[in-house]
Order: structure tokens, then C-alpha cells, then sequence
């Protein structure tokens, strides 16, 4: 009996035995969901968590520092957060309520990284300052934020001479300047070096230097610019100088002038006669004979006739005593027995000129002659102009005054001084009583050399003259104009010239020196 109840209550126990580790079994399966969940949870709806690492403060680089350095602020930053965010570093001057803020950094999980921001102190000795961390959605833990403080010197200032310069044909401008810099730190400065000319500046050069407080030279080789002045301008790079400095310096300079009369240009063509429409090159060779080098230029050949540049080339610079030749061609020669040429070298201000004179080739026609065309040609227009002078003299000789002597051969001086006392009478002009001797026997007209009047000898010796008393006038076998008056002077019976024939020689035959009219001239 006893037997028989024991063994319903071991069952029972059994059974209480197996519920409870069921029970326990799906509990622990419920706290192990439940741990799962919130696991899942805090990774999708995690916060990052913000630290400065190590309890580090804020890093200042840039010391010592001026007024107008730019600073930088530098925090390290740790993420023990399950969840990646975004930080900033910001700072605040509390003197002047200005705020610098640097930009965001992604910070991992479990990650570090820096945050930075730049500032530029504005006050001189101690400046305080505030910063503090902030995110995207507001500002960080309390714990990344503090102040620090930062001491401040006075501006360094700047002074820049331009000391001498030197400038030759050879080695080109040279320019000395000197970098004044006051105590502090060292200085990153850009310089740049500028030419003008009439007062318009060109930048010939930007370089970088160091600068260490004090003095530092600058030596400065700037070529063979065309420039009346040289400016120089220092630019400070990070930082601001004091009011007092003097960062920009200019002086005048005067370029080597080359003399025009120290240079000499000759120039040669090839062929030496050219044929129209052919390539011909042109060397033109360029001397300096002065004590300046002579610049770069142009060479131009120009055609005199119409000013056509018949060719153009660049040239190189020539030293003093240096002889520099330089090739043109002239694409096609132009027409023309002869061309004047015009080769000109210009250089800056400088110009130098050269006139040729160059023989064509002629083009070949197929004729050819035995003698020189130009020569024929010039005395083709001697032989004209000899006719021409020829003709005028003839007509000269023909309508002069006939001679009153006769034409004989040339005589010896005193057979003609003896033939003109025995050949010869005297009588006087019938109009100006001058003197006059003529041949004895001649009978005929008479002109004056005085007077210019003409006259009749010997007509009433040897003619047949009826002489009838019939009012005064006397009829000859020819019948004549009459013309009288009671004076000395009278008019011709056709042109009305007035005329002298003295009354004592009246009556007498006359004759008009204008019109040719033979008359009586009486009382």
C-alpha cells in the first residue's frame, strides 16, 4: 500500500519539476529577446556622445602673435557615443563680441577627431576668449566648452628703399632694394616688381620672400624692359602691418639711348637685277657703332613709288660694336626698268633709313638690237633739239633788216677801213638827223638804227619826175600817198603813226616803219 501511494506522488513531483524548467526555460527566452530588442534599439536610434579626449583644453598655434596674425584654435574631440555626429568648434571675443566659428567634422563612433577654428586678435596685450563645441541640432555637452586667453604685440611694421640701379646695353637693369622689419616674427612677403611708362604701370615680376626681423637686400634683374620708372610694392601674406609702414617704393630711370648716328644699315639684293614677279631677297646688315646696345625692332623694304611695304621681318637686338644681318624676301618683284627701294630699321624710338636704287632685268621680248636702246634714245631727242635750234636761227637770219653792205669773204682790217672811206658818203636821217654811212651809189630805202624810221636816198637823182604845180603836190611816175604838215612831226596816210620828218627836207618820200607805207611827206 504504501508502495502503491508513493508512486502517484513521485510523478507529480515529476511533473511540477518539468513546468518549472519549461518556465524557466521561455523566461530566459524572453530576456534574451528583450536584450536583443534593446540592442537593435540603441543602434538604430543611438545617440553620439561628445568628450574632449583625454580632458585636453584648447591648442593655440601662432604664438607669439601681433595684432592682425591670424590664430588658430585646435580641440580633440572623442565619439564614446553609439552613433556618428557632426562638431564644431566656435569662439567668442568677450572685449569685442566678435565670433569665429570653424567648420563641421564627422566624428565616428569610438572615433577621435579635431576641431578647429582660425581667429585674428584685434587689441593689443591680453585677449580673452570663450569657446565651446556646438552640433548640428544645438549646442555640445557643457563639459566642451572653457575660455582662454592670448597675449598680443603691437603691429611689426614694413619699409621698403629702392637704394641704386644700374642700366647698360649689356647686362640689362639692375635694381637694389632694401626689406626693413620691425621686431617679431618672421614674414611671408610677395613682391612685385612693375615698369611703366608716361605713367602707365606693367607687372614685370611676382616672386616670395622670407623676411627676418631686420634688414634683408633685394637684388632685382629685370632685362631690357622699355620703362621710364621702376615700381616696386610689398605685399604682406597672413598678416597686417602697422599704419607707419611703408610697403611701396618707385624711382625714375632713364634707358640707354642708342645714338641713331652710331648705327649704320646696308643692304644688298639677289639677285643683283631682280625680273618682275620673282622672289629677290633682301639682306640688310645693321652696325652699332656707339656704346648702348641697340633693342629689338622691325625691318620694313617699302616701295618709294607707292608706299607698298613690300616686305616685313623682325629683328634681333645688336650689341655695341656687333654687326647684325637679317634676310627679307620680297615675295615678287615689282615691275619697272628701275625700282626705289626704302629699307627701314625700326627700333623703340630709333629709326634708321637706307634709299636703293636697283636695275630690272628685262623681261626677254625676242628683239635685240647692236646698241645701247637708252643711248640711242638720248640722241635721237640731241639731234631734235639741234634741228630746232637750227630752224630758229634760220628764221632769225631771214627776217632780219637786209644789210646795206654786200657779202664778201672776210677782209683784212685795213682793206676794210680803206673800202669804207672810199665806198661810203655821210648823210643824216631824214626823221632824227643822226649821222649815217652808206654806201655810196645806193639808192633806196634807208633805216635808222637810232630811230628806227626808214627813208628813200637817190630816188629823185635818177627817176623821171613830173613836178606840177597843182595845190602843192608832187605826182611822180608812181602815184603815192601824201601826207602833210607844218611841223616837224606828221601822221602816216594809213596807220595814223605819228612820224618826224624835218620841213627842210620836204618834200620827200618816206616810208611807214609800222604798216611799210610808202608816202609824201610835205609842207
Amino acid at each position: 500500500m504504501v508502495g502503491a501511494k508513493a508512486e502517484p506522488l513521485a510523478l507529480i513531483m515529476v511533473f511540477f519539476i518539468v513546468s518549472g524548467s519549461l518556465n524557466l526555460y521561455e523566461n530566459s527566452q524572453e530576456l534574451a529577446l528583450e536584450s536583443f530588442d534593446m540592442m537593435y534599439s540603441d543602434n538604430t536610434e543611438g545617440k553620439a556622445n561628445f568628450s574632449s579626449s583625454g580632458n585636453s583644453g584648447v591648442a593655440i598655434s601662432g604664438e607669439p602673435a601681433h595684432i592682425g596674425d591670424l590664430l588658430g584654435a585646435s580641440l580633440l574631440v572623442s565619439n564614446s557615443g553609439n552613433s556618428t555626429g557632426m562638431a564644431s568648434l566656435n569662439l567668442e571675443d568677450t572685449q569685442t563680441g566678435e565670433i569665429f566659428s570653424g567648420t563641421f567634422v564627422e566624428i565616428g563612433p569610438g572615433s577621435t577627431r579635431e576641431v578647429s577654428a582660425s581667429f585674428s586678435p584685434s587689441l593689443n596685450g591680453s585677449n580673452y576668449y570663450s569657446w565651446w563645441v556646438s552640433m548640428p541640432e544645438g549646442e555640445g555637452p557643457e563639459s566642451l566648452s572653457g575660455q582662454f586667453s592670448v597675449h598680443v604685440s603691437a603691429k611689426q611694421s614694413l619699409l621698403l628703399t629702392i637704394d641704386t640701379y644700374q642700366w647698360d646695353s649689356e647686362s640689362g637693369l639692375e635694381v637694389e632694394a632694401s626689406v626693413y622689419l620691425s621686431q617679431g616674427l618672421s614674414r611671408i612677403l610677395g613682391v612685385g616688381i612693375s615698369v611703366a611708362t608716361q605713367g602707365n604701370p606693367t607687372l614685370l615680376q611676382m616672386i616670395t620672400i622670407e623676411a627676418d626681423p631686420g634688414r634683408r637686400s633685394l637684388d632685382l634683374y629685370l632685362g631690357h624692359p622699355v620703362a621710364d620708372s621702376i615700381i616696386i610694392e610689398l605685399i604682406p601674406d597672413g598678416w597686417s602691418t602697422a599704419s607707419n609702414s611703408v610697403n611701396v617704393s618707385q624711382i625714375s630711370v632713364e634707358m640707354p639711348i642708342v645714338e641713331i648716328s652710331s648705327l649704320e644699315i646696308t643692304s644688298q639684293i639677289t639677285p643683283p637685277e631682280p625680273t618682275p614677279g620673282d622672289p629677290v631677297v633682301v639682306t640688310v646688315s645693321i652696325t652699332n657703332n656707339g656704346v648702348h646696345r641697340a633693342d629689338r625692332g622691325k625691318i620694313r623694304v617699302i616701295s618709294i613709288t607707292d608706299r607698298q611695304v613690300l616686305a616685313e621681318s623682325s629683328s634681333q637686338f645688336v650689341s655695341s660694336g656687333a654687326t647684325v644681318s637679317n634676310d627679307i624676301v620680297i615675295p615678287s618683284w615689282p615691275d619697272g626698268d628701275r625700282v626705289d627701294l626704302e629699307v627701314q630699321w625700326l627700333s623703340g624710338q630709333n629709326t634708321k633709313i637706307e634709299y636703293l636704287l636697283v636695275d630690272s632685268k628685262p623681261e626677254n621680248s625676242g628683239l635685240t638690237t647692236p646698241f645701247d636702246l637708252l643711248s640711242a634714245t638720248y640722241g635721237a631727242i640731241a639731234g631734235v633739239l639741234a634741228i630746232l635750234l637750227g630752224t630758229l636761227v634760220w628764221r632769225g637770219v631771214a627776217n632780219r633788216t637786209p644789210s646795206i653792205s654786200k657779202i664778201k669773204l672776210r677782209e683784212t682790217k685795213e682793206e676794210k677801213e680803206t673800202r669804207s672811206k672810199l665806198d661810203k658818203r655821210e648823210l643824216s636821217c631824214a626823221f632824227c638827223d643822226q649821222r649815217l654811212m652808206v654806201p655810196l651809189g645806193h639808192k633806196g630805202a634807208v633805216k635808222c638804227p637810232s630811230c628806227t624810221m626808214e627813208f628813200q636816198v637817190g630816188v629823185g637823182e635818177e627817176e623821171v619826175v613830173k613836178t606840177l604845180e597843182n595845190g602843192g603836190e608832187i605826182i611822180n611816175d608812181q602815184d603815192y600817198h601824201v601826207s602833210r604838215s607844218n611841223e616837224d612831226t606828221l601822221n602816216c596816210p594809213e596807220c595814223d603813226q605819228a612820224l618826224k620828218v624835218p620841213i627842210e627836207r620836204r618834200p620827200v618820200l618816206s616810208r611807214c616803219p609800222v604798216c611799210k607805207t610808202e608816202f609824201m611827206a610835205e609842207t
